[in-house]
């Protein structure tokens, strides 16, 4: 069983980003009761087919947990939500804390945003942390990071996400695409 500290570690430098000390914590709280799957057999795609390359890896949930949280936090300013960015930037490092599920299953689980949730809801229900304000941007924007691959209660037009929401879900989406280059000569 991976330590607290090794949990924590993997993300320090984006926890660091979080100002608000109650969401940077509930959000440490949250990565250190990932499974420990997560940090050590995770690639963020076992058919290659919905992420590069540098994502297929054992680390690969984490190295693009890394990319969503990195676009989130200009994405944001973009979007003209930062004044929940904290929030935003706690639903990047949770949404795919579960992913291959409770268990290591090999594959993403269409339920990992539901389970997500649950690690959310149960965190929030153990240390009553956050406010119920924070609570409902983080749990939402994780909910529906899935976006049009969204299902049950989680499913919804892209037109009826919040600012947040629409964040979280394009920061994942854009993530999980091959990096964009071009070939210009003048």
């Amino acid at each position: 069983m991976l330590d607290e500290n090794y949990k924590s570690q993997k993300f320090a430098s984006e926890l660091a980003l979080i100002f608000d000390e109650s969401i940077r914590e509930f959000t440490r709280l949250c990565i250190v009761s990932a499974p420990d799957y997560f940090f050590l057999d995770c690639p963020a795609s076992t058919t290659g087919k919905y992420h590069p390359i540098d994502e297929l890896s054992a680390d690969g949930t984490v190295i693009h947990t890394k990319k969503v949280f990195t676009l989130a936090y200009e994405l944001c300013v973009g979007l003209e939500c930062q004044s929940n960015r904290d929030e935003i930037l706690a639903a990047c490092l949770i949404h795919d804390l579960r992913k291959q599920g409770l268990e290591r299953s090999g594959h993403t689980v269409k339920e990992h945003p539901d389970l997500a949730v649950k690690l959310i809801d149960d965190i929030q229900a153990a240390t009553q942390i956050l406010s119920e304000k924070s609570h409902k941007i983080i749990r939402n924007a994780v909910g529906y990071h899935f976006g049009l691959w969204s299902h049950g209660a989680w499913k919804k037009p892209l037109s009826d996400y919040t600012k947040e929401e629409l964040c979280v879900y394009l920061s994942d989406f854009v993530a999980s695409k091959r990096p964009v280059s071009v070939n210009y000569k003048k």
